[in-house]
């Protein structure tokens, strides 16, 4: 590994520095093979290109799913205005990484891109995390098992938690 850092690959590959494996928070996940710096782009989050009114739909379609009690995971994210990405496809990887609400990565987007990228440095077999933010009016529908200090139970944007907690509190 270069001095610099491990070199991320494009379109869903994982990177040799990441590994596939059973998650104490959902599921699977993403694992650190080696040490990864801070700042390191890590993997690029991939989809299908879509337009809002298909975000709806497809939405729709995982609210109905959860309902019956299948899986309520999400993989849409917001790229702009018009489009989202799904990255509900095989060819997604990046798709692994869970929710935490003290992380170790972060989203970064730019140019309809969606990096996956160290916030800190992470550890040999650390779990790769970052915040998936879900906004405070969809709060209900994302409970979150992190078990960070900072949880208050559901997945929802680190600027809103103190509603929930108040929402919780019965005020």
């Amino acid at each position: 590994m270069s001095r610099a850092g491990p070199r991320p690959l494009k379109h869903g590959k994982l990177p040799a520095f990441v590994r596939l494996g059973r998650s104490g928070l959902h599921g699977f996940g993403l694992f650190a093979r080696d040490f990864i710096p801070q700042d390191t782009p890590i993997i690029e989050y991939v989809g299908e290109r879509i337009t809002k009114a298909e975000a709806q739909r497809r939405e729709e379609r995982r609210l109905a799913r959860l309902a019956a009690g299948g899986d309520g995971c999400v993989y849409i994210f917001e790229l702009n205005r018009r489009q989202d990405l799904d990255g509900q496809v095989r060819w997604n990887p990046a798709r692994r990484i869970n929710h935490a609400c003290a992380p170790n990565c972060e989203s970064q987007q730019g140019r309809g891109r969606i990096w996956i990228v160290a916030q800190r440095d992470i550890a040999p077999d650390e779990e790769l995390t970052y915040d998936y933010g879900f906004p405070y009016s969809e709060w209900r529908d994302h409970p979150c098992r992190c078990g960070a200090t900072a949880c208050v139970g559901y997945i929802v944007d680190t600027r809103q938690r103190w509603r929930v907690r108040r929402a919780l509190a019965g005020g």
